[in-house]
């Protein structure tokens, strides 16, 4: 009897060179994923929450009149035009947010998730300043009555 010794295999090369082949393409998806991970903030970011923050402070403080004002919190009255006349708020910093809470409790988130923020009292006007996780700095004044 004679055997064929040519048998229908693979060879120890071949499987090595898949295998190298598959490493590599695991390798290059998985640096694509934590780039694009990264990345996730800085491409799907909206300069509209800035602006909607700011311009729900401003409808707060129209026509308000300042009370104090430091390095951490403001306290304001509304004026008689406000949707609540004559109430107290505290515009205060929080741990990396801006909010303002009412002088009975509560509060009402302005700026979330901000790397560094600074309230700067001038007269009846108050400086915000801020930076955000993308290391953009943002100023924006309060005036008061």
């Amino acid at each position: 009897m004679i055997l064929n010794k040519r048998h229908s295999a693979f060879l120890l090369s071949e499987i090595i060179t898949s295998l190298v082949i598959l490493t590599l393409t695991l390798s290059a998806i998985s640096l694509l994923l934590t780039t694009f991970r990264q990345n996730k903030n800085r491409l799907f970011y909206n300069d509209s929450n800035w602006n909607i923050a700011m311009l729900r402070l401003e409808k707060m403080t129209a026509d308000s009149k300042l009370i104090t004002a430091d390095s951490q919190s403001v306290t304001f009255e509304t004026g008689s035009n406000s949707k609540f006349p004559y109430k107290r708020y505290r515009l205060q910093i929080y741990r990396n947010m801006l909010r303002v809470t009412g002088i009975d409790g509560g509060h009402m988130p302005i700026l979330i998730h901000q790397q560094h923020l600074k309230l700067v009292p001038t007269n009846q006007s108050v400086k915000i300043e801020t930076t955000d996780l993308l290391s953009r700095k943002w100023e924006y004044y309060l005036d008061f009555q």
